[in-house]
């Protein structure tokens, strides 16, 4: 590249008006070329604000939103950065308006938590639909990326991600143990989202919506006889020593999902390149953060068990595990109603979503004859 200095070196054999020209024309490829090179510093820094409602040491917040916001920093060579809050603004189910408010940027919130709000875009959270947390997270993206711009459940927002929780289990207090499907007959469950409130009464249960941080209080003073949370949770939220037994549902009972989204407005007002960053590291990306930071944390939590050492461990069979499909059938019923009263092919939209877990379940056998 010439310095200005340079450029007025150069000289033509010809009449003056064209060696201005091309003096002119060279100057100016000369400064076109400096601004095409500048160093990201010289360039603007945008930061976006992303609503969060967790600790800050949470899993969801230190395996997927900070590497997810650290990669596309890196991406954009620092031209974004993003201030995670660390103080809520409301209850998991506001951020969907906080964010087409505009009062954040970004946000983040469990699909479940706003009953009759996304009942489309909660197929993932039916029965024995999800058997891991990648396998889950995978199919909750695919599954929307596909069909999601017909649902019309995300108005002003543009969705980036999804991603789903690992395994629940029943965990329960002492003298509550639920070693079969007959024993949850009459007992009080402690449930997060619709879907699974609903699979718990199918199933005989009777469950009780709370936050997560009341969890070991009710259970505690017999307000609620067992929870459902992955193993993660009940260790996080120090449920550990108020619970005797934990029970499986091999298959995933159901799972929470998660959505993570920009304000439209934000979004359209990003650059090409910005968007551009942003995309590389979403969608399916996320989902697959997801699924790693749940194993993680399921290993902490199933740690904890370990040290407890007083808690009993129960499986549902196999052919209760059908049984129970068979009973949560209604459930799997009321959502197809609500697919097919939108004018979407449920049975479509269901099958796809099945497929892409068991394409992405982490069950498969590998190097095995």
């Amino acid at each position: 590249m010439l310095s200005g200095k340079q450029q007025m070196k150069i000289h033509f054999k010809g009449e003056g008006p064209m060696k201005r020209l091309v003096t002119v024309a060279v100057g100016a490829a000369c400064m076109l070329g400096a601004l095409a090179f500048s160093p990201a510093s010289a360039q603007e820094t945008r930061t976006l604000r992303v609503g969060n409602f967790y600790p800050s040491h949470y899993l969801i917040i230190r395996g997927i939103i900070e590497p997810w916001t650290k990669a596309i920093e890196a991406e954009t060579n620092g031209t974004l950065k993003f201030d995670i809050m660390s103080s809520a603004l409301g209850k998991n189910s506001a951020y969907m308006d906080l964010l087409q408010d505009g009062a954040i940027d970004i946000a983040f919130a469990g699909l479940g938590h706003t009953p009759g709000r996304f009942p489309v875009s909660q197929v993932v959270e039916l029965p024995f639909m999800s058997p891991d947390p990648w396998a889950g997270g995978a199919a909750a993206w695919l599954t929307f990326e596909r069909y999601g711009e017909q649902h019309g459940e995300f108005k002003g927002v543009k969705v980036v991600g999804m991603f789903a929780h690992s395994e629940p289990v029943l965990s329960m207090r002492k003298g509550q143990d639920v070693k079969t499907l007959a024993d949850l007959a009459g007992k009080k469950i402690r449930v997060g989202g619709d879907t699974a409130g609903s699979i718990i009464s199918a199933l005989g249960g009777t469950p009780i919506h709370m936050p997560a941080t009341e969890a070991q209080q009710a259970l505690s003073n017999g307000v609620a006889d067992g929870i459902t949370f992955p193993i993660d949770s009940v260790d996080f939220f120090k449920i550990t020593p108020s619970i005797r037994s934990l029970t499986r549902f091999p298959g995933g009972l159901y799972a929470d999902t998660f959505w993570l989204a920009f304000n439209q407005d934000v979004w359209d007002s990003l650059t090409d390149e910005q968007r551009s960053a942003v995309e590389k590291h979403s969608g399916l990306a996320i989902a697959m953060m997801g699924g790693a930071a749940w194993t993680a944390g399921d290993n902490v939590g199933k740690a904890s068990f370990e040290d407890q050492g007083n808690i009993a461990r129960y499986t549902i069979s196999p052919e209760e595990i059908e049984q129970a499909r068979v009973t949560a059938q209604p459930v799997v019923d009321r959502w197809l109603k609500a697919a097919n009263d939108k004018g979407l092919p449920g049975d479509e939209i269901l099958a796809y979503a099945r497929a892409m877990a068991e394409s992405y379940k982490t069950t498969h056998k590998v190097n095995i004859p």
